[in-house]
């Protein structure tokens, strides 16, 4: 079920299953600025990545000598999330450990989401509960779909652009699993992207920045969308091989291992 937030601003919608944006327009000059799903190129919006970011090795993990199998980026994406309180501007979203989530992964916990319409944009808060005895181990993450509709042109008129210049290491995924750390951004305020450097990595996993935020620009133009990324473990940065209009800047708390 989507769920509208609108203020004199923006509209998003917010699904309430797996707790993913799917929507974030701009009222006066329409601008959509999430990618709106083609199976083609990428089916989802923003998934949200709970409780791992990426994969584990075959999938599984072994807990007090007992197996547990968890999908690429957890089960959250595919649970439908309770609605917790929903105004104009701001929902709240719940999903608690169950006989199904149990099975996969075994601590108890209360996962809340929160999205609130601001004169800005949207703010969204993701809250973990351990609500068991025992200590429980998670990766929170996003996985936001970036549009580039909004100002045409293809990926390589497109670049990151951080408040400061940002020194950074990248972690090379193998197997979707971390092999080699290898210097990345020396010094810079700006990431360039291009349908090459994902051809070549696949996705970065940046990792050593320390700006609060990173915004999605066409080369040359100060408009474009503004991400936070600040406190978090890596910055994870993935487009296809394909035609598909958009780019996933995605904040992670947690690494694939």
């Amino acid at each position: 079920m989507r769920l509208q937030l609108e203020n004199n601003i923006f509209v998003a919608q917010i699904d309430t299953l797996g707790a993913e944006l799917c929507s974030l327009l701009r009222k006066d000059s329409g601008e959509e600025f999430v990618w709106q799903g083609d199976e083609r190129y990428w089916a989802g919006h923003a998934p949200t990545l709970f409780p791992i970011t990426g994969k584990l090795k075959d999938l599984r993990f072994e807990y007090k000598e007992k197996n547990y199998e968890l999908p690429p980026h957890g089960f959250a994406k595919e649970r439908e999330f309770f609605v917790q309180s929903h105004t104009k501007t701001c929902v709240e979203l719940v999903l608690e450990a169950d006989r199904e989530t149990l099975r996969q992964y075994p601590f108890l916990f209360r996962f809340t989401c929160v999205f609130t319409l601001t004169a800005a944009g949207l703010a969204i808060t993701r809250r973990v509960e351990n609500t068991g005895k025992e200590k429980m181990y998670f990766s929170v993450g996003e996985h936001l779909g970036l549009s580039l509709t909004p100002w045409g042109g293809s990926l390589e008129n497109y670049a990151l652009v951080f408040p400061a210049a940002q020194t950074a290491w990248n972690w090379q995924l193998n197997k979707g699993l971390l092999d080699k750390k290898t210097p990345y951004l020396d010094n810079t305020d700006t990431l360039p992207l291009s349908k090459a450097l994902f051809q070549t990595y696949g996705c970065l996993v940046l990792q050593g920045l320390s700006a609060p935020w990173v915004a999605l620009r066409p080369v040359g133009n100060d408009r474009g969308i503004r991400v936070s990324i600040g406190g978090f473990a890596a910055m994870v940065v993935w487009s296809p091989d394909n035609d598909g209009q958009f780019v996933c800047v995605e904040p992670w708390q947690g690494l694939p291992s």
